[in-house]
């Protein structure tokens, strides 16, 4: 047997960290001289040691290694352990693959512009909070100030009137306009420590969180916000993010009138990784033509219009007479339309297009060249459709056609599984 200094030297663990195994149960030695109070340990034990630190590398914990070690655990408890600790380490990867790609974006600034940058970006998460909003349309960011300063004018009035004593800062939000050259929708908001009761004009909500927010604090006067813009919008190319939301300005420090360079001016952005795990999801396909009945929407989708379209059709499912014969499939069908609403059918695949049922239509769908990509729930669908169009097509040597996309949903597609996997088909072309 080996006292315990010997034993410490022969497995290089220090002395320290065998008395704390002992202690705590993990590793006990073999006997314990009762008056001198030394610990023995025997060779066999050397295994067991090894174990213990090869499990810890692992990044177990030391209760998990005591519940490893005494067997209670069955085989497949064991399995999701690994797994839960593989996906671990690959969230920590890939949190320390994003830090080097900013330390390498930094650098590169630097090297640029010879100097530190002028802007210091941040990623935060942003809390909710409720708001009294007052919204309104602009032309443009550089006719903005007149607009913002009557939309402030009146929600503060507002909550004043309402007796709310202290609100916060104005943010302003600035919303995508709905086709390209409309006005811009913004909304001039005033941040409430409760909840008061909203009016014809003011609405009173809770303003959602961001999980991820690309953050600049911008000093002097608006007319140089620009150029925190477009620092902060290269930051977020350079380092591997989307935006993935509506663009909020906060005042923190602004007086109507004051010195402009005391001005204080936040800009968040949401953001999002670039899912480049899942760009390599991709696949070419040629598919032929196709004939599909279903029911029809066209609008814009601002109260999930979609959603009821398929809690509708599902029921009349049984009315199509022609369906395809094979697995039970069905598609969300979306084709261009000269007025940019939403053209969507909810359908299945069918043999001809005779006796279609009222209320439903049906159409070809042309033979098409498709890049296919698997999305993980109803929810992922949306940010699958980005993902394509900002971050896969650039650089993947093809272009997008105008024809119909759609959604492939399989037979084992269960719509309450936010991982069950449906399928988008989106059309291209060599480029």
């Amino acid at each position: 047997m080996f006292k315990i200094g010997d034993f410490s030297k022969l497995s290089r663990v220090p002395v320290k960290t065998l008395r704390y195994y002992d202690d705590i149960g993990l590793l006990k030695p073999v006997g314990v001289d009762r008056f001198t109070r030394y610990r023995y340990y025997s060779v066999e034990q050397l295994p067991l040691l090894y174990r213990i630190l090869g499990l810890k590398e692992l990044g177990f914990s030391l209760e998990q290694i005591a519940q490893l070690l005494a067997g209670d655990l069955t085989p497949e408890q064991i399995r999701r352990m690994l797994e839960l600790r593989r996906s671990e380490i690959e969230q920590q990867m890939e949190q320390e693959r994003f830090r080097l790609q900013r330390i390498l974006a930094r650098l590169k600034e630097i090297e640029q512009e010879g100097k530190m940058p002028d802007y210091e970006i941040i990623l935060k998460r942003v809390e909710p909070v409720w708001v009294a909003s007052v919204g309104g349309l602009i032309p443009s960011y550089d006719q903005s100030e007149p607009i913002f300063d009557r939309l402030f004018d009146e929600v503060y009035a507002y909550v004043h009137h309402q007796g709310v004593r202290n609100p916060g800062c104005g943010i302003a939000i600035y919303h995508d306009a709905p086709n390209e050259g409309e006005e811009m929708p913004v909304e001039a908001l005033a941040p409430l420590p409760e909840r008061v009761r909203p009016s014809q004009r003011v609405r009173v909500y809770e303003l959602p969180g961001i999980d991820i927010a690309a953050s600049v604090v911008h000093h002097g006067p608006f007319a140089t916000l620009g150029n925190a813009y477009q620092a902060l919008l290269a930051w977020i190319q350079a380092n591997g993010y989307h935006t993935a939301g509506p663009t909020r300005e906060l005042y923190l420090s602004y007086q109507r009138g004051g010195d402009q360079s005391q001005f204080v001016t936040e800009i968040q952005f949401p953001v999002r990784k670039v899912e480049k795990a899942k760009m390599k999801e991709a696949k070419i396909v040629q598919w032929d033509s196709f004939l599909v009945v279903g029911m029809p929407y066209l609008g814009k989708n601002e109260n999930n219009e979609i959603s009821q379209l398929w809690q509708e059709f599902v029921p009349r499912i049984p009315e199509i007479r022609q369906i395809a014969p094979g697995p039970e499939i069905s598609y969300g069908i979306c084709s261009p339309h000269p007025s940019g609403l939403i053209d969507y059918v909810a359908a299945l695949p069918v043999t001809s297009l005779e006796d279609i049922p009222s209320g439903m239509g049906g159409r070809e769908i042309p033979a098409q060249t498709y890049v296919v990509f698997p999305a993980y729930g109803l929810a992922d669908i949306g940010p699958t459709y980005q993902m394509i169009m900002e971050d896969w097509l650039p650089g993947s040597g093809y272009k997008p056609v105008n024809g119909p996309d759609f959604e492939y949903y399989p037979e084992t597609f269960n719509p309450d599984d936010p991982r069950s996997v449906v399928y988008i088909y989106f059309p291209v072309q060599k480029a």
